[in-house]
């Protein structure tokens, strides 16, 4: 897939935002190039099917993995939620949304994911549309890093089975992740935008996807605790064009 050249002017917000340098952000123009020079040769619903095949793969890896469950898992278990919860926060309010040294290519990802879906068009209108929503293998990679970094620390603390435990919830995290932001940019006739959740936690993210509101509110996107928290959850008025 060929890099998508980023232009801190295009953006309506103040450098936070890139936007590609020959299309104004949030075009169709920008949205048609990306659909026929920067998706994969996979095709959109390959590309689903493998990212949640790599994913479920993993994860029974690890479950099976685990010597003996213990009962306090249970208990380890929204302790760890809220922690991830936390980090997905912390990545998306700061390195995805501002250029840090180290993290360009994550900013560049969400740079293209939210100049793709941007202010009136929300929703997956092409199969190839998938490649702009769904996180790439190399973010995939760095979040791997992160969570057997992480899994490492909680060994020497506390053994392996709670490491595997550990590494076990970040991927079903990620997991989840990816399943409620797909379904985020859905259509609103989408079978799933009928439970009640799914259609309130996407209501959000869509406001997230606000030019103006991107940068500063509505980081969380599975469950807002840590937006709660931080005080960055948007109360404000509903913007005109949120469908």
């Amino acid at each position: 897939m060929a890099s998508i050249g980023l232009d801190e002017e295009n953006t309506g917000e103040g450098g936070e935002q890139g936007g590609k340098a020959r299309f104004p952000f949030g075009s169709q123009q920008f949205r048609d190039h990306f659909r026929e020079h920067e998706t994969g040769r996979l095709g959109g619903p390959l590309y689903a099917l493998a990212n949640l095949t790599l994913l479920l793969a993993i994860m029974g890896g690890i479950a099976w993995s685990i010597g003996q469950w213990h009962g306090y898992f249970l208990l380890l278990l929204p302790l760890y939620f809220l922690f991830v919860n936390g980090v997905e926060y912390v990545l998306h309010r700061f390195p995805m949304h501002r250029k840090m040294p180290g993290a360009q290519v994550v900013y560049e990802h969400v740079t293209i994911h939210h100049n793709f879906f941007a202010d009136q068009v929300f929703y997956f209108e092409d199969t190839r549309d998938y490649y702009a929503a769904i996180l790439p293998f190399y973010i995939f990679i760095g979040l791997t890093v992160v969570i057997c970094g992480t899994a490492g620390l909680v060994y020497l603390v506390a053994g392996l089975d709670n490491a595997l435990f550990f590494a076990l919830v970040g991927y079903g995290y990620y997991l989840l992740y990816e399943l409620l932001h797909f379904s985020y940019h859905t259509p609103d006739t989408s079978f799933v935008k009928r439970l009640p959740f799914v259609r309130s936690l996407a209501r959000q993210h869509i406001l997230h996807h606000q030019v103006k509101l991107m940068a500063h509110y509505n980081f969380n996107i599975t469950f807002p605790i840590f937006d709660v928290i931080m005080g960055t959850m948007y109360k404000g008025p509903t913007p005109p064009n949120l469908p």
